[in-house]
């Protein structure tokens, strides 16, 4: 299975994740170095509003758009914004620049901390997870509420033809007041995505001075 995980040699892909309260879609474009990310809706009630929050990355350059429902109502320009990665860093202090690893990896992390896999049939397997031992997917509290049952969750996974994969989908039940739900990777348009179109110069504008104290 890990086998089949996208990779820097990978041709453009398309993935979007469903997690269990939020969601992420974005396309990996490794031969041109580029990626698009889009994070799931974001609203406010003061002022009233809706925001969508996308990235684009690549090697040596990073843009932040902000997409708002009315349009402007956060106050920040519209157009692509160009960040200067170093001050808007990844979690590991890496700049945020298109990396070979900028791909979901939770997939992977499920694969790293699974076990009990079995293949059910051509292209589909199955197996569990230890969460109590798996960071960046449960709460504390939530991992609590599981108690035995976050150390044996179930997931499946789903291999196309050529090996890639394209989903990998894992049932965490409820416990207590914890709802549960489901957690759902998926991979698709293997080499015939559309590749991420750069901004043009009328089409951005520099990063205000707020933008770094919001997102940092």
């Amino acid at each position: 299975m890990i086998a089949g995980f996208p990779t820097g040699t990978s041709p453009i892909y398309h993935y979007t994740v469903k997690s269990l309260d939020s969601s992420e879609s974005g396309v990996i474009d490794a031969p041109d170095k580029i990626a698009e990310i889009t994070l799931s809706p974001q609203h406010y009630t003061r002022p009233p509003y809706t925001e969508v929050v996308i990235y684009l990355l690549t090697k040596d350059r990073s843009w932040l758009k902000l997409e708002d429902q009315p349009a402007g109502r956060s106050g920040f320009p519209q157009k692509w914004m160009s960040f200067d990665p170093k001050k808007l860093p990844n979690e590991d202090g890496t700049p945020d620049v298109y990396s070979g690893e900028t791909a979901p990896r939770a997939a992977y992390i499920i694969f790293e901390n699974s076990s009990d896999i079995s293949r059910t049939s051509s292209g589909h397997f199955r197996g569990t997870v230890n969460l109590s031992q798996t960071e960046g997917f449960l709460t504390a509290k939530n991992l609590k509420a599981l108690g035995k049952k976050a150390d044996s969750i179930p997931f499946t996974v789903v291999l196309d033809a050529q090996g890639r994969l394209t989903s990998t989908t894992m049932r965490i039940p409820a416990a207590a007041k914890f709802k549960g739900g489901t957690f759902e990777i998926t991979y698709d348009h293997y080499g015939t995505a559309a590749v991420p179109k750069l901004p043009t110069a009328a089409e951005q504008t520099k990063a205000p001075a707020t933008l770094y104290r919001l997102f940092n």
